[in-house]
């Protein structure tokens, strides 16, 4: 097979650019049980005054439902009503308080955010390493290398990560989620906005281990009081979450799974495709440098002819 000048070209260009996007994904950073840090949430105590709410979108910029500064006093003074517009979290609502009624007389509010999973789902799928694990043990987020490839979205248990697209036209879009006010961990200036901001101590933050004994007695003084309903998740779901929360009755009543995990199809993507995809762009730097002699071999006898 004759090769010109352009030809070669052409072919490496094409090896090269089937390896360009070539998924990888950065390694897991494990943390040590003491040096994970956490979220507790305490649903008896928590008031449904969506102070974390409003904290965690104004720290992070995202679009408010309707600005206090733009009410009346009258409507202002209401923030119930002013803030009830979400529905779900989305790439503008990294954290939503719900009120959770199942009677006339039992109900109870109930925070949604990012469980900070030890066991991700979403950094196992994520191909670009935008998603990973912090060495402190919550799933931080690296905007900049986000493709939009939507992984996050499907695998996520809990649904949490969402899309925000930046150009229509394009389809441009980058993936979306609480990502434990890494901004404030990173510089030291302190910890997810949400827990600094909670009045009542509904919301708190800290060493994961200490929350966690914080959350048992806690769990067993409530019992004692005669709420039997009442239960601690997240210390062993999905490696143990980031996030653990003190709730009444059963997961499914909040919209959580009973025992989370990673899908199998997600732990294929990382064990086996992404090596894979490895591999394919091994060969691809082969195959450049085959077309690479070949293409010198070739000229040199147009040279000669």
């Amino acid at each position: 097979m004759e090769v010109n000048r352009r030809g070669f070209l052409r072919l490496s260009g094409a090896a090269l650019a089937s390896g360009v996007f070539v998924p990888w994904s950065m390694p897991e950073v494990q943390s040590s049980p003491q040096d994970r840090v956490g979220i507790l949430y305490d649903s008896s105590k928590c008031i449904g005054c969506r102070a974390c709410q409003m904290a965690c979108k104004r720290w992070n910029k995202l679009p408010q439902e309707t600005e206090v500064a733009e009410t009346s006093p009258a409507e202002a003074a209401n923030l119930y009503k002013l803030y009830d517009t979400p529905r779900d979290l989305s790439a503008d609502t990294w954290t939503l308080i719900k009120l959770n009624k199942r009677s006339e007389t039992d109900w109870h509010f109930m925070n949604y955010q990012c469980m900070h999973c030890a066991d991700a789902a979403c950094v196992t799928v994520c191909p670009s390493g935008a998603l990973y694990k912090d060495e402190r043990g919550f799933t931080a987020y690296d905007k900049s290398k986000c493709i939009g490839c939507g992984y996050c979205t499907q695998f996520c248990p809990y649904g949490v990560p969402a899309l925000k697209t930046k150009s229509v036209l394009s389809g441009e879009a980058k993936a979306a989620k609480c990502t434990f006010c890494q901004d404030r961990v990173f510089s030291g200036i302190g910890g997810p906005f949400c827990a600094e901001t909670c009045p009542v101590g509904a919301l708190v933050w800290g060493s994961r281990a200490e929350l966690l004994e914080a959350a048992k007695s806690r769990v067993e003084h409530l019992k004692s009081q005669g709420l039997g309903s009442v239960r601690l998740y997240g210390e062993h779901e999905a490696g143990g979450l980031g996030r653990l929360s003190i709730m009444f009755g059963e997961p499914g009543d909040y919209g959580w799974p009973v025992s989370p995990s990673t899908p199998a199809v997600a732990r294929a993507w990382q064990d086996i495709l992404q090596p894979l995809g490895t591999l394919a762009f091994g060969a691809a730097g082969l195959g450049v440098l085959a077309f690479y002699f070949i293409a010198r071999r070739s000229i040199k006898m147009e040279e000669v002819e």
